[in-house]
């Protein structure tokens, strides 16, 4: 298999061909930045020598980006927002990462110009970005996802635990490029199923660290509107619609049916087949509600043929999709973009097509989709000080408040009587209440208001809450 070059592992230093003289020179930059030296004099000097001074970045907000091969054939692509915050250098804030869910969704697209980063999709700048207050790291994860890819599907990764092992390596490669990074504090951000992958990458990246293998300074892992526990999540589907007044009890008793039979699969051992009536479940839902959008109830959408698409592919969509429905056009737009303009000012190898392994990804999980990860809450909670967070949008049918709190209720941990015993509080913002929390040594749980399944857009003084909690800035 040909290797593929990676791109610039940074932002801010020009495209060029290592020969042993620039190879030097530019390991000299390094250093001199990581002292806080002035760029620019070094800038200036590799311009004079290769000829060139073109910054490689996307849009006026400093960054830095590359490809860590993780693997053989398995390359993974990073996305770094610098803070923008009033500091004396930008180490003083917490580096935090964003996890997109799906599995397939592409944090560099979607968590990027749809949710948190500096730009939003009509190329404006958004006002309540991460980078605000805190360095952003977007991640396409797992391999195959955004401008990640493999060089054959049979490098994709197949259970949670394998993500979690390819993501230790990239940040490996992160570090080695930024080793000012090292003791920054860190905080995962998992949004979907990027909060079930954010578990496992919490366990894998704390064993390393204790190895000696990583240099990292692991804060908290959270969770957003996470796919913690399916089962809890499509038992909870019928009762939702039904007190929201979307289903009649007919509708209700059929979609339950539908759901109880995904569980049976699950209990059985039969994982494929578990997922695969998730996929007729959400087929009951869809008929039953004439189409509410699973990731926001007040939502409207379009009403697709029932030939053009198999239940599964279009459970499958709704899930890579993975946020409140967007038109045709505004999904067609972001493809156009992230496959053009940020490709080519990213120096994006040209065989990488933004996405184009995303339904890949997810077929691959089949057999790990519907297993939960709670065992593995529990042992973060039990064997470390990190900091795991949940928060959820009341308005979320897919990962609903009710179905989290049925796994939460069961959680086996040695502050678990305590929590369930503490006084849930408000959550204040601008005299609006945004939520409520509830918290206990190193577990709490938002729930907030007028979000559906992705808080930080859909209410984003409501995510300023849960930021500040875990990091003290937001």
């Amino acid at each position: 298999m040909p290797t593929v070059l990676p791109p610039p592992r940074t932002g801010i230093l020009p495209s060029y061909t290592e020969s042993s003289v620039t190879t030097r020179l530019v390991a000299f930059i390094r250093v001199k930045t990581a002292e806080r030296f002035d760029m620019s004099f070094y800038t200036l000097s590799i311009a004079i020598l290769l000829g060139a001074c073109v910054s490689a970045q996307f849009g006026d907000f400093k960054q830095n980006f590359g490809y860590v091969n993780v693997r053989e054939g398995s390359h993974m692509f990073y996305w770094l927002f610098y803070t923008t915050a009033s500091v004396t250098n930008y180490t003083e804030r917490p580096l935090l990462v964003w996890l997109q869910g799906g599995p397939g969704r592409s944090s560099t697209g979607e968590g990027n110009f749809d949710v948190i980063g500096p730009l939003d999709l009509s190329l404006q700048k958004r006002d309540y970005t991460w980078v605000n207050n805190f360095n952003v790291l977007f991640v396409d994860s797992p391999v195959g996802t955004g401008f990640s890819y493999v060089e054959d599907l049979k490098y994709l990764t197949e259970t949670n635990d394998e993500i979690a092992l390819d993501f230790v390596e990239l940040m490996k490669g992160f570090y080695r490029s930024n080793p000012e990074f090292e003791r920054v504090p860190l905080y995962i951000f998992g949004q979907s199923y990027g909060g079930k992958m954010a578990i496992d990458i919490g366990i894998r990246m704390s064993e390393a660290e204790r190895a000696g293998t990583i240099k990292l300074n692991l804060l908290g892992v959270a969770m957003g509107n996470a796919l913690i526990h399916p089962v809890d999540a499509i038992l909870s589907w019928g009762p939702m619609l039904l007190a929201a007044g979307l289903v009649d009890q007919e509708g209700y008793e059929h979609i339950q049916e539908s759901a109880r039979e995904a569980e049976r699969l699950f209990n059985a051992g039969f994982y494929v087949n578990s997922t695969m009536q998730w996929s007729q479940t959400q087929q009951a839902v869809f008929r039953r509600t004439t189409r509410v959008d699973f990731y926001n109830i007040f939502n409207k959408i379009e009403v697709f043929s029932p030939y053009s698409l198999s239940a599964y592919e279009i459970a499958r969509d709704t899930m890579i999709r993975d946020m409140p429905y967007t038109s045709t056009r505004q999904q067609l737009n972001l493809t156009t973009l992230m496959n053009t303009k940020v490709k080519e000012a990213l120096r994006i190898p040209e065989k990488v097509v933004w996405e184009s392994q995303r339904s890949d990804v997810y077929d691959k999980l089949r057999a790990d989709f519907m297993k939960p990860v709670t065992e593995r809450i529990e042992k973060l909670l039990n064997e470390t000080n990190i900091i795991v967070m949940k928060c959820n949008g009341n308005l979320d049918i897919i990962c609903n408040t009710p179905g989290q709190l049925a796994w939460v209720d069961r959680l086996k941990w040695s502050g678990a009587e305590e929590y369930r015993n503490t006084e849930r509080r408000p959550i204040w913002e601008n005299n609006r209440l945004e939520g409520y929390y509830k918290s206990f040594r190193n577990f709490r749980f938002f729930w907030i208001n007028a979000a559906g399944h992705v808080v930080a857009s859909d209410n984003p003084a409501g995510a300023n809450a849960f930021l500040r909690d875990m990091t003290s800035f937001g």
